[in-house]
């Protein structure tokens, strides 16, 4: 493959066989290069096929302001997720999470972190990519010998949940946190007020909650055991909460074709009754 452009120490732009523009990466492999040159395959990490010729273009403008050393240090991250949790990402990834590192970075050492922003969806819905937004925290601040915000392990995480390759696992991932989605705001419709999603009430609530929508999105709720009086029980004293499941069996019946059965309201019926005691408790406090 013969050099069209280098963009700095880790990236070039290149010619290959077919006569097609691509982007080359390996630790080194734009040193000293010049137009023409002849690329040797074990220099080469990694190739970037970019048909849309517009992408190829913002590829290599925005690839050639990068300091190298962010690259270097996403490609760890990506491998890293890759070998630890088999999720593969699309090629922009490299480049635009280079470019978020590049830009906290800065502003970290100009004394300037600015928003502070923390997107608890990721460590609540998508584990392992926050696991990978703390993986790259760690290292980040390792390699650089800085003290990034521990917001940035979600901002990371959120780059890979949204890069992450289509796949039948991705597909429903993405289906299970669009029925939590559902099922919170209807919570937080009938509770009344906003509440608290800081709390350790509201985490564990919604720990539940993933669990109850992957058994709606399978048709896999638990068995209707023998539990009508209990449940009866336990209605007296929770209007509000039987109102949430109420509107939750509308919307299931209606999205899904299920019944939630007595088993699946009882243990939806603790869950809610803490939220609904805790928002209470803080209704009174502002009385």
């Amino acid at each position: 493959m013969q050099v069209l452009k280098v963009m700095n120490n880790s990236l070039v732009l290149a010619l290959d066989e077919a006569g097609t523009e691509c982007i080359l990466m390996g630790k080194g492999i734009g040193y000293n290069k010049a137009i023409g040159h002849e690329i040797q395959d074990d220099e080469i990490e990694k190739v970037f096929i970019l048909t849309d010729n517009k992408m190829l273009t913002n590829f290599v403008q925005l690839a050639s302001t990068l300091d190298d050393t962010y690259i270097n240090l996403v490609k760890k991250i990506i491998d890293h997720a890759a070998t630890s949790y088999q999720i593969e990402v699309k090629d922009y990834l490299y480049l635009s999470l280079s470019d978020h590192i590049s830009f906290v970075v800065k502003r970290l050492k100009e004394g300037n972190v600015g928003e502070n922003f923390n997107y608890p969806d990721v460590m609540l819905y998508h584990k392992n990519e926050y696991r990978i937004g703390r993986y790259a925290v760690d290292l980040i601040n390792k390699e650089l010998q800085i003290q990034l915000p521990d917001s940035e392990a979600t901002a990371i995480g959120l780059h890979f949940v949204n890069a992450k390759l289509e796949s039948s696992s991705h597909q429903r991932d993405q289906s299970i946190t669009k029925l939590m989605n559902n099922f919170e705001k209807i919570v937080q419709r009938i509770v009344g007020g906003k509440i608290n999603r800081d709390t350790f009430t509201y985490s564990r609530f919604l720990t539940h909650l993933n669990y109850f929508s992957e058994r709606v999105y399978e048709g896999n709720l638990f068995p209707d055991e023998d539990k009508e009086e209990l449940y009866q029980t336990l209605a007296v004293k929770m209007t509000k909460e039987v109102a949430i499941i109420r509107a939750f069996e509308i919307f299931i019946s209606k999205e899904y074709g299920l019944d939630i059965t007595k088993q699946e309201k009882i243990y939806l019926l603790v869950h809610l009754h803490r939220i609904v005691e805790e928002q209470e408790r803080e209704r009174e406090k502002s009385i």
